[in-house]
């Protein structure tokens, strides 16, 4: 069995990022073991321009952004690309934020952020709340899906709970009953998003069964969805969008292959109007990620 720390090691090597910046990513894993060492308790994390991010031992994504600067560098780079101050995102899935301060706190964007677990929305809150980011984040305790009701969930399984229905497998551990709103009542009350991001742990098929007119909105032109099943691609073709993949670095758009994508991706890229979203990548300002400038 591979050592935790040499696994990691291969995983920066990887990592568009960490890869260019291995001393620094090196540097700020040290730093990082040695402070959650002495403090035993949540760190503020100096992240990219003015935001912090709050991170407490234990959670796996969150600290990646510390070692790597982002941790889904590629998906996170076109957020940051792609988006314009006064844009609306929607973060479905939003976890602790991340997605949420780079879409709010560094581009300014307004924020619809979706977090169905309590605990991880109150971590979600505690980064809203240090980044000053509730005039332009509209977060809620609230999961959606295919019709409004109620749902089990998982509540111990940090970055990865998900709907206890989807378990292949009887359990045990702790569950929690959440709220669920459909997306096309939830954005009848907002002004259309531009561009959605999708992690709900394989519930990827329920959002979008209750999403078919958001979803056909032509004022959305992107869609990050993790999952990716031939049922997923469908809706998506249906809908109007073609897959890419995103070179971070030059800022280029290229057809994804129907099983292919970036190994260091996390998530399926979706786009409508071509051409406006590679202008938009193409014309943005420059970011500051760490040592490296995207």
């Amino acid at each position: 069995m591979k050592h935790p720390l040499l696994s990691l090691f291969h995983y920066w090597q990887r990592h568009p990022l960490a890869s260019k910046d291995m001393q620094g990513t090196v540097s700020r894993f040290l730093r990082w073991q040695i402070s959650t060492r002495m403090l035993r308790m949540p760190v503020v994390f100096s992240w990219v321009g003015e935001t912090v991010l709050v991170i407490e031992k234990g959670m796996t994504g969150a600290t990646m952004n510390v070692y790597c600067g982002l941790h889904e560098a590629i998906d996170m780079a076109f957020v940051l690309h792609f988006l314009r101050p006064g844009d609306v995102f929607f973060d479905i899935g939003a976890n602790v934020g991340t997605y949420t301060i780079l879409a709010s706190g560094v581009i300014q964007a307004y924020t619809i952020a979706l977090e169905p677990i309590p605990a991880t929305f109150a971590r979600l809150e505690r980064n809203l709340r240090l980044n000053d980011l509730y005039s332009r984040v509209d977060a809620r305790c609230l999961a959606v899906g295919a019709e409004a009701g109620s749902l089990r969930f998982t509540s111990s399984r940090d970055t990865t709970n998900k709907a206890v229905s989807l378990l292949t497998a009887a359990t045990d551990e702790p569950t929690l009953e959440v709220p669920v709103a459909v997306v096309d009542e939830l954005l009848s009350h907002h002004s259309p998003p531009i561009l959605w991001k999708v992690d709900v742990e394989g519930f990827e098929p329920e959002v979008l069964r209750g999403a078919t007119s958001a979803l056909r909105n032509p004022e959305l032109k992107a869609v990050l969805l993790e999952a990716d099943t031939p049922s997923l691609q469908r809706t998506m073709h249906d809908a109007g969008f073609s897959r890419f993949n995103y070179d971070l670095f030059d800022r280029s758009l290229e057809p994804a292959s129907a099983n292919s994508m970036p190994q260091e991706s996390h998530n399926q890229l979706w786009i409508r109007d071509l051409a406006f979203v590679q202008d938009r990548c193409s014309t943005a300002p420059r970011v500051r990620i760490g040592n490296i400038t995207l």
